[in-house]
């Protein structure tokens, strides 16, 4: 596992509730009062450890950098009872209140560390359909949230309460090659190669990423159409569609040329050699930047 920066603290937690659940805590040396607490969620069978990886352990920035406090809770079984109503692996989960539980350990956690009082939330994949789901079951809990390879679920898969939203900021990435999780909507699932019409294990049909960011728009009350622009990301290409309405949260989704079922930035391997992914797309300052977490300097992200 690599080493984590010197100006950070990493720590495994237990939360106690109605069951004993964990999570990893990562947070600067020194926590500043009303620091923002970012939740970061894993994929399915994922873990801290591996999410790390996949990330290049860029998420670490939010401490080290922004001076945030970032926490990694682990799911039941390594999954969680998101948005989707298909069941994953674990039949088990869909009785698990995963909304509760995130509630719950970001209220302890505020008031442990004095933080601000609304957690930002980032979710793949499978984190990303539970952060769907905190947006929609737990209205006016979250400042923001990312999704990362994931669009909302089709309304007969969609397993998320009808209570009447609050609009909150919405940033997506995605890729155009991304087998599991098309990027132009139908039933994620695994595939040898994109455009496979039947995917194996199957978990029902999702929106498409356009369909998933209107959505969103409206449900924030953005009524007009999106911009559109594109950014020359190094060695890459990714679109940007944003929605934006004076005095309302804005949604804003890259599509990243060619990407695939991954989160764009530095990606650490075990046994080859490191890479990189996105195209120089990095989704760690992309979203510190999309939620005010800390001033970007220039170059770290992309222009138009």
């Amino acid at each position: 596992m690599r080493s984590h920066p010197s100006k950070v603290v990493v720590s495994q937690e237990v939360f106690e509730s109605e069951q004993s659940r964990t999570y990893t805590l990562v947070r600067p040396r020194a926590v500043r009062a009303g620091a923002p607490l970012v939740l970061v969620l894993h994929g399915l069978r994922d873990t801290y450890d591996s999410t790390r990886r996949y990330c290049g352990g860029s998420f670490d920035r939010f401490a080290a950098r922004d001076g945030a406090v970032v926490a990694y809770p682990d799911g039941v079984d390594r999954e969680w009872n998101s948005a989707r109503k298909a069941v994953m692996l674990s039949r088990r989960v869909k009785t698990i209140d995963d909304v509760g539980f995130l509630r719950a350990l970001a209220e302890q956690l505020v008031t442990t560390w004095d933080l601000s009082a609304q957690p930002y939330v980032v979710g793949f994949s499978l984190g990303g359909q539970m952060a769907i789901r905190l947006i929609c079951d737990a209205p006016g809990l979250l400042a923001g949230a990312a999704l990362i390879s994931s669009t909302l679920p089709a309304p007969g898969n969609r397993a998320c309460s009808s209570l009447p939203p609050i609009p909150v900021p919405v940033l997506t990435f995605h890729g155009t090659a991304d087998a599991l999780a098309p990027w132009s909507g139908g039933t994620v699932g695994l595939r040898l190669v994109p455009g496979q019409r039947r995917p194996f294990f199957g978990k029902g049909p999702h929106e498409s990423v356009p369909e998933t960011l209107e959505w969103f728009a409206r449900r924030n009350g953005i009524d007009g159409a999106p911009v559109t622009d594109w950014l020359h990301t190094g060695s890459g290409w990714a679109g940007r569609i944003a929605y934006e309405s004076p005095g309302v949260p804005p949604v804003t989704g890259y599509t990243v040329i060619g990407g695939g079922h991954e989160i764009p930035g530095p990606r650490w391997h075990r046994f080859r050699p490191d890479t990189e992914v996105g195209g120089g797309l990095i989704a760690a300052d992309a979203i510190a930047e999309f939620f005010g977490l800390a001033h970007i300097g220039p170059g770290s992200l992309p222009s138009s």
